[in-house]
């Protein structure tokens, strides 16, 4: 009896892209952009039919993160009329060694956390946008966006925002992760840490202590401060955005409580 000591190699599954890889599919959109889309960004929605690839593979394909099947990479290139290459991926479980030298250039940014206003690689989600757009320069707007994490949220908020600024408005970006632990266990604490980070953001003196009157409670104080002194301050309307706001939702009795003030806040700014 022969043995066959033979073993068949191990079948590799799932590639991700290169920085060149990246960098030439990139390109190729960016051209493609100019001359079959009249200069505009192509949305999501674009990529997906242009390529016949869903969105969510669309977004592991650029996020440069996720193993995606070599196919997938293909028909990306092929709707760019680029041929993959050897050089245009790489198995990220053959080599250990392979895998933790691989670095990205900083020339070179990828959509990991809020994507920079001037970013290339922001991808539209019309008529979100817009819809936003339009929205937010309305008396008492109230916008919430909801989406799985690494969809974009935060980038989409930091251009929502700056469309106000674009239309004369003072903005004001906060988030959550500034606010220590201690802050969430206490609204009165947290509404106070609230308002002096508006009043810092917009250049106003801090006058917290001045408004918040116990015998009230700290919504009224709040409500208060913002109204007769951050607002009556300023010659503009006030487009605040507040991002990482899933934080309080560990906090149970903190969301509540303020979730329904901002409502509040912004029916009231409708009248």
């Amino acid at each position: 009896m022969i043995e066959n000591n033979h073993k068949k190699p191990k079948r590799r599954r799932g590639v991700i892209l290169t920085e060149m890889g990246l960098e030439k599919l990139h390109k190729a959109k960016v051209e493609a952009e100019y001359t079959e889309n009249q200069g505009k960004r192509y949305t999501l929605e674009d990529l997906s039919e242009k390529t016949g690839l869903a969105i969510d593979t669309l977004m592991k394909v650029f996020a440069c993160e996720s193993k995606v099947d070599k196919q997938t990479l293909k028909c990306c290139f092929k709707a760019f009329q680029l041929k993959l290459c050897d050089e245009d991926f790489f198995y990220p479980q053959i080599s250990p060694v392979e895998e933790s030298s691989f670095t990205l250039s900083p020339e070179l940014e990828l959509p990991e956390g809020q994507v920079p206003l001037n970013s290339q690689f922001y991808l539209e989600r019309s008529p979100i946008e817009e819809e936003c757009y339009k929205a937010i320069l309305q008396p008492g707007a109230l916008i919430r966006l909801k989406a799985p994490r690494r969809m974009g949220k935060s980038s989409l908020l930091a251009r929502i925002i700056e469309h106000g600024s674009q239309n004369n408005c003072a903005t004001v970006s906060l988030s959550f992760q500034l606010a220590d632990t201690r802050l969430f266990q206490d609204l009165d604490k947290f509404l106070q840490w609230f308002c002096a980070n508006i009043s810092l953001n917009l250049n106003i003196e801090n006058k917290v202590v001045d408004y918040w009157d116990d015998l009230f409670g700290s919504k009224i104080s709040c409500k208060i401060y913002l109204e007769e002194y951050i607002l009556a301050s300023l010659e503009t309307p006030l487009v605040l955005g507040l991002d990482d706001v899933d934080l309080l939702f560990q906090y149970p009795d903190l969301a509540d409580n303020f979730f329904w003030f901002i409502t509040s806040l912004a029916r009231r700014r409708k009248k």
